[in-house]
């Protein structure tokens, strides 16, 4: 069985995975709220929006809405697909080096859906249905919700699971919390079960707190809700650079001691 990492905060790969829940939670509630119940990181209740109005007999913008948003975000993965190509020569200088870029990005995606977001909303470019005005905003979000999603699969904690709440991380958390009851392994394993259960508790809890104080913001700031995820990210972006410089800092003595002797 492979070994799990301890749960706690004070791994930075652990601090990147909650945090993306956490900011993941904020996003997709805004985008629910304000985009006509777009969840840009829920690609599966797009799709069944999309597949209802066509059942309806609907085809106008307003039925190829969601679907749009489906087709928007897998053309979002082929070209990262592509460039991972087209890079595949890019060295990592150390292990937090691409998420210390990612996380970068990311900082500049959401301040321009948050402030984009927001001018649409005052201005009265989101009405009441969708019109082709709001895909810029839509594009800007479904590629923020595309890194957050990248980011956290491959956040080094060794547990599969994405930035947003799915099926299938209620279910890894119940098994893995019930596994810790079995017996029949040995105890090695039971704790590793238990540290895997709770981590997946974690991600639920910071995805709902995202989500819940979000929403409570945006009745009153709208778009600006956002804000605090965006200090939040800027936060563990800042501090992934440093532990990347350290890193660095720390490999360069060490080559540097093994030139003097």
């Amino acid at each position: 069985m492979k070994k799990s990492a301890p749960c706690t905060f004070t791994s930075i790969n652990h601090q990147i995975h909650y945090a993306m829940s956490f900011i993941g939670g904020g996003v997709e509630v805004i985008s629910f709220i304000f985009l006509f119940k777009a969840l840009i990181g829920f690609m599966t209740s797009n799709l069944i929006f999309g597949i209802n109005t066509f059942a309806n007999g609907k085809f106008d913008y307003i039925s190829l809405y969601h679907i749009g948003i489906v087709v928007i975000w897998m053309l979002i993965a082929a070209i990262h697909q592509l460039c991972m190509i087209k890079f595949t020569n890019f060295r990592k200088r150390t292990p937090w080096h691409g998420y210390a870029i990612s996380l970068t990005i990311n900082c500049f995606l959401l301040a321009s859906f948050i402030l984009i977001g927001q001018y649409m909303l005052t201005s009265g470019v989101l009405g009441s249905l969708p019109t082709p005005s709001i895909t810029p905003l839509i594009i800007i979000g479904l590629m923020f919700m595309y890194i957050q999603n990248y980011l956290i699969k491959s956040g080094g904690t060794n547990y599969p699971t994405t930035t947003s709440v799915v099926t299938t991380v209620y279910v890894l958390m119940t098994t893995s919390l019930v596994n810790y009851l079995n017996h029949n392994i040995s105890k090695s394993e039971r704790q590793a079960s238990l540290r895997e259960g709770l981590h997946y508790l974690l991600v639920l809890i910071h995805f709902s707190a995202g989500a819940y104080i979000t929403a409570k913001l945006s009745s009153h700031f709208g778009f600006y809700s956002l804000f605090l995820m965006l200090f939040i990210l800027i936060a563990v972006t800042m501090n992934t650079w440093f532990t990347h410089s350290r890193f660095l800092c720390s490999s360069s003595d060490e080559n540097s001691n093994d030139k003097a002797i």
